[in-house]
């Protein structure tokens, strides 16, 4: 009988015990749960307002690049020069006719200055040939106005040995003007010569030799 409650009684004290147990484990278990699920809580917060702040990053396929220019193509290794602008190809087309006009105007005088070198060299000619009659006509009547013994009673021939002289010396300023006017000119032609060109044709090439 002492056995049997003795054995009751243990029984008791490890129902007791387990019972106890139990309730501490799930004491314990509560708050572990508890504090586990407020980490959850807080980390899935931290993810949903991580995501709010950043934008999506978009990933690029091959449908958003540019296609690749075909093998052998100019394109991709010669670079593309830039279009000339209207402000530097207007200058560069222009230049020709301006050129154009200048070298024509340059020809035209340089042909006007060699014509009136011409003529005044013609004028000069003509002048010197009839100052020299003048100076002999005048040297053969002053030397018979002289020869006269009574020149100096003869008026009308000093008149005109004067007047002679006058002419001669009109004349001579004439000359020395030509001679003035075709040193500019001959100045002028030498300065707008157009250039000299070689008037010797061009070598025959020779066959070569078999």
């Amino acid at each position: 009988m002492l056995k049997t409650k003795h054995h009751v009684s243990l029984i008791a004290v490890l129902a007791a015990g387990l019972l106890f147990t139990g309730f501490a484990a799930t004491a314990l278990a509560e708050p572990q749960d508890d504090s586990a699920q407020s980490v959850a809580e807080a980390a899935r917060r931290a993810r949903e307002k991580k995501k709010a702040g950043v934008k999506p990053v978009k990933t690029l396929t091959n449908d958003d690049l540019p296609p690749a220019p075909p093998a052998g193509s100019s394109a991709a290794s010669t670079p593309t020069s830039p279009a000339k602008t209207d402000d530097t190809a207007a200058p560069a087309a222009a230049a020709k006719p301006v050129d154009a006009a200048a070298a024509e105007k340059a020809k035209l005088e340089y042909a006007a200055n060699v014509a009136a070198l011409d003529r005044a060299k013609k004028s000069l000619v003509q002048s010197e040939s009839e100052l020299d009659v003048m100076q002999r006509k005048a040297k053969l009547d002053s030397e018979t106005y002289y020869s006269k013994p009574d020149f100096s009673s003869d008026p009308d021939g000093k008149a005109k040995l004067d007047a002679e002289a006058q002419d001669i010396t009109a004349k001579q300023e004439d000359v020395e003007t030509l001679k003035a006017r075709i040193a500019e000119l001959q100045a002028a032609v030498d300065a707008g010569a157009p250039p000299a060109t070689d008037s010797k044709p061009p070598a025959e090439e020779k066959p070569p030799s078999q």
